[in-house]
């Protein structure tokens, strides 16, 4: 039976914004309301909330709920939430339960198809969120899964939006880009939206280089043409420059996933590839020694993720240029022949990290930071502190998905800032 006894253990009506209704009885309605509220916790997840018996009844899925028919996630199974839930906004204090910021990501009507004690089956209708969805009970304890079933609502093949005052077509939106987790192309034009503010200063004024994933990150890949709306700007040599947000809408609905880009002047780039079996583990042991040679020369490193296996180390250095990162690297090839090589042949590079100083190369782009990158997840090219550098021992511990990058984002601001990148 329905009630809010564990929602009231759990909060102080006098330390939280949430609401905490007083004891007495529940609202009655028509059992046909759910929202799904962004939640930044300790890490980013979706609280999905659906009215039954006067209050709501919640789960809390880390991956959200865009996702293609078949697919299965975690949900966890929360308490009931009072009704007054389905409206709140706001930030819950660190330290309190849930402390974070919730924001309403989705909200609007939902139909029941079946509501058992293991099993409920509904069918949204909200803005984001359209379809069938099975929540079912998985053993003992919280922990429910939830699938998308095979049966779509109707879909919708274009979606205008005004994006900052133009009007834009969105298409395919539930177009799956990356099978492996079901992140689809409306999570990757959202991820790109909600990135924009930190993203757009490090494209500014920089012609980048977009590749179209129209079937994702499995399919074949092609780069975008020249042919772009009179409202979208060209570099010279036909290149679309994204210095605005509905320019970078307009990129991300064509199904480009990265954003690559030229070299700054004022700015150099170590670009660290390891050479397999070796890591981005040991790109960090690299990037250490890079940074203590810059400490030597007066110069400040910033380190970055490439969203794969690498890691890039920018430096704003208006003196310097591609030859003092090749002669960097070419001292530490000498200094550490068992770890760092200078040269591209393949051959030389089994276990070690190669310093690519050619990236300098105004020809050569680099990938972006805050670009998803077209690998088999969602991963981000990510600014991360030299703490991170220092302490990582394993690859995991430098990958950053779209989620966890909006997270991080959230909690630390653009690391990127003072690079000037």
């Amino acid at each position: 039976m329905a009630n809010l006894d564990e929602y009231r253990q759990r909060r102080d009506a006098a330390r939280t914004p949430e609401p905490v209704p007083a004891q007495g009885p529940l609202p009655h309605g028509d059992d046909d309301v759910f929202v799904v509220q962004e939640h930044h916790a300790r890490a980013l997840h979706y609280d999905v909330r659906l009215e039954r018996g006067g209050v709501l009844v919640s789960w809390a899925v880390p991956k959200g709920l865009l996702m293609p028919p078949g697919a299965v996630r975690l949900a966890v199974h929360t308490e009931d939430h009072p009704m007054e839930y389905a409206t709140f906004e706001g930030d819950i204090p660190r330290g309190e339960y849930g402390g974070g910021k919730v924001t309403i990501w989705d909200r609007g009507r939902y139909d029941t198809l079946k509501w058992t004690d293991d099993e409920v089956q509904v069918e949204f209708h909200g803005q984001r969120v359209r379809g069938r969805f099975v929540f079912f009970r998985t053993g003992e304890g919280r922990n429910w899964m939830v699938r998308r079933t095979g049966v779509r609502a109707a879909p919708v093949e274009s979606v205008p939006v005004e994006v900052d005052g133009r009007l834009l077509r969105l298409t395919g939106l539930d177009r799956v880009l990356y099978p492996s987790t079901g992140f689809s192309k409306a999570e990757v034009i959202d991820y790109y939206r909600r990135v924009a503010p930190v993203l757009l200063p490090h494209l500014a004024g920089r012609p980048v280089a977009l590749r179209r994933y129209p079937d994702g990150v499995a399919g074949e890949s092609f780069s975008v043409g020249r042919r772009a709306p009179d409202w979208v700007r060209l570099s010279a040599t036909g290149l679309v420059v994204i210095d605005d947000l509905p320019t970078l809408v307009w990129a991300i609905n064509l199904a480009v996933l990265e954003l690559h880009v030229p070299p700054l002047p004022g700015l150099v780039v170590f670009d660290l590839d390891p050479g397999a079996p070796a890591t981005i583990v040991e790109c960090c042991r690299v990037a250490e020694l890079i940074r203590q040679v810059l400490r030597e020369d007066g110069l400040v490193g910033y380190p970055k993720t490439s969203g794969g296996k690498g890691l890039q180390v920018y430096v704003p250095a208006a003196e310097r240029t591609v030859r003092y990162v090749k002669a960097v690297a070419q001292r530490l090839a000498r200094a550490h022949p068992d770890l760092v090589v200078s040269v591209l042949a393949q051959a030389r590079r089994t276990g070690k990290v190669f310093v690519d100083w050619s990236r300098n190369n105004p020809a050569r782009t680099t990938v972006a930071a805050y670009s998803l990158r077209a690998r088999e997840t969602p991963t981000v090219s990510t600014p991360v502190t030299w703490q991170e550098v220092v302490d990582c021992r394993q690859p995991t511990d430098l990958v950053f998905t779209a989620a966890e990058v909006l997270a991080r984002i959230e909690d630390r601001g653009d690391l990127f800032v003072r690079a000037g990148t």
